[in-house]
């Protein structure tokens, strides 16, 4: 499996390859890249070499964006009262690795049930991604809890793959395996834990750690060869049951395609204590 290998960037490189200015450009050189993003306003980012995925050079690999995307949702008018429910993710193209602005909206306000937008746009003014949550009130013992047992995996019986730390997103996260693996085809099963923060010094939260690792279930649990064939999300579906409540992310899935090259993946969320969520992805398959 060959993916893109990664090559540090100093500032000029930088500001050739992303033209931005020089303010931002010593904030950039000032920080040791031990985040996704480093934050240049109130709802500007820069992406930063760890965000840069497999597929191409200079382009994000879906889950930081959306990770930032999730800190953007519930950032928005917070309230305690509520909870994200869902997360809906819409991938427009490619997310490259220049300053990004949010701009969100509630588009649809109640005392119990309110939907939230945010949009993401580089200095070309167009939209690159674009995320729409849920949000519920909650209320203690309103309902009994119904969840599946879940069988917690042990780490004894766990193992590395080091094929995915040959580009910078998949780098960026301790991969702890179970079952499958990046260069074996079929269902996967994994611990995930990032060790890196989403946005500068900012310790990372656990829904945004959600986002970041979900994103990759296509790949985790890829039946086709990378080095032969793409499969792009174009949409990624997060339900969230219960509150994930850690950084560390459990997630099994499993990828289908159809001969016309559509696919989806679909995988379910855990903690070390129940299933918190699932996930659905809408996959592009086409060869490279």
């Amino acid at each position: 499996m060959t993916f893109i290998q990664h090559n540090s960037d100093t500032p000029q490189s930088i500001e050739e390859r992303q033209n931005v200015s020089q303010s931002e450009l010593q904030k950039v050189a000032s920080i040791e890249h031990g985040s996704y993003f480093t934050q240049l306003d109130e709802h500007r980012y820069l992406p930063l070499p760890p965000s840069e995925g497999p597929w191409n050079p200079g382009a994000c690999h879906g889950g930081p964006p959306s990770a930032l995307a999730a800190h953007e949702l519930v950032g928005h008018q917070p309230d305690r009262d509520r909870r994200v429910g869902q997360i809906h993710v819409d991938f427009f193209g490619e997310v490259p690795l220049k300053p990004l602005t949010f701009v969100t909206t509630t588009l649809r306000p109640g005392r119990r049930i309110e939907l939230v937008e945010t949009r993401a746009q580089g200095d070309d003014n167009r939209v690159v991604i674009s995320a729409r949550s849920w949000r519920l009130a909650i209320e203690a013992e309103r309902a009994p809890r119904v969840e599946p047992t879940l069988q917690v995996p042990s780490d004894e019986v766990s193992y590395p793959d080091s094929s995915i730390a040959s580009f910078p997103y998949g780098a960026s996260i301790d991969w702890a395996f179970f079952e499958g693996g990046f260069t074996e085809p079929g269902p996967a099963t994994v611990w995930a834990r990032p060790r890196l923060n989403l946005i500068d010094l900012q310790p990372m939260e656990p829904l945004e750690a959600v986002l970041l690792v979900a994103d990759s279930a296509n790949g985790i649990s890829s039946e086709l060869d990378f080095k032969h064939f793409l499969f792009l999300p174009t949409v990624m579906e997060i339900g969230l049951r219960s509150r994930p409540n850690t950084t560390e992310v459990g997630l099994s899935a499993r990828t289908t395609i159809d001969h016309e090259g559509i696919g989806t993946t679909r995988g379910t969320l855990f903690d070390r204590e129940h299933s918190f969520g699932y996930l659905l992805q809408t996959l592009y398959v086409d060869h490279r």
